[in-house]
């Protein structure tokens, strides 16, 4: 269904969604190597209370994208319709997210560019179901060196390709330590989604030139260790249902 579509506004406003939808589909006429100041909060507004924010507060619309299509769904486009990104954002496991009465999906598109177009579909299914995803962000201060993050329950996490990072550590769930390159993860990263873009020249893509996708099945805890730097290192993660 569609849920937006507009040129010339630099956010959408609030839009609430009676109807249960298990993916967002969203279009741009922006390059997506391009969206930088797009940012989306997605939250189901319960009637007995019990909110759930999918999004943690506000995310970066291409942070948001390279969380729900790793591993599984290309970021594409579409000529025709003068889209240059196009991409199928899961937010359910299996089916859609099930609606009670009066609970409705709140969704707000934020930091448009005016003169760019912009579009919102969701995805309905025969079936509904209670496993939603749920993203979070931790960072890591430009003057840090070294840095835990505790990782349990999450199965994705969007690095910053940042030349500040010297080496990356895993611990898994058998208590091993296992130390990393940026290179290595990358390679790591490739080999579980080759084709992670397929660009409007219809050249594809295993790898982004800011971010790095990365699978975090058993890994229980991420040690960063770089160099001071002028910006600090960003994670985004996705928690494991």
């Amino acid at each position: 269904m569609e849920i937006y579509k507009g040129t010339g506004k630099t956010t959408t406003g609030t839009i609430l969604l009676t109807k249960g939808i298990s993916a967002f589909v969203i279009g741009s006429s922006v390059e997506f190597e391009d969206l930088t100041t797009e940012t989306i909060r997605v939250e189901i507004e319960r009637a007995n209370g019990s909110n759930f924010e999918i999004t943690k507060g506000t995310m970066s619309l291409a942070d948001f994208i390279l969380a729900t299509t790793y591993g599984e769904d290309a970021i594409t486009n579409n000529v025709v319709r003068g889209l240059k990104t196009v991409a199928v954002c899961e937010i359910s496991a299996h089916g859609a997210v099930h609606l009670f009465e009066k609970d409705v999906i709140k969704v707000t598109l934020a930091g448009l560019v005016n003169a760019e177009t912009y579009v919102l579909n969701g995805i309905e299914e025969p079936e509904t179901g209670t496993e939603i995803y749920s993203f979070e962000r931790k960072s890591m201060a430009p003057d840090d060196t070294n840095k835990d993050f505790n990782v349990a329950g999450f199965d994705i996490l969007i690095l910053d390709k940042s030349a500040d990072i010297e080496e990356v550590n895993y611990t898994f769930e058998n208590g091993r330590t296992v130390k990393y390159s940026l290179f290595e993860l990358e390679a790591m990263s490739a080999s579980v989604d080759p084709v992670a873009y397929v660009k409007n020249d219809g050249k594809v893509d295993s790898l982004f030139s800011k971010k790095i996708q990365l699978p975090l099945l058993a890994v229980v805890n991420v040690n960063i260790r770089k160099s001071q730097g002028a910006l600090p290192v960003s994670l985004i993660l996705r928690n494991q249902l």
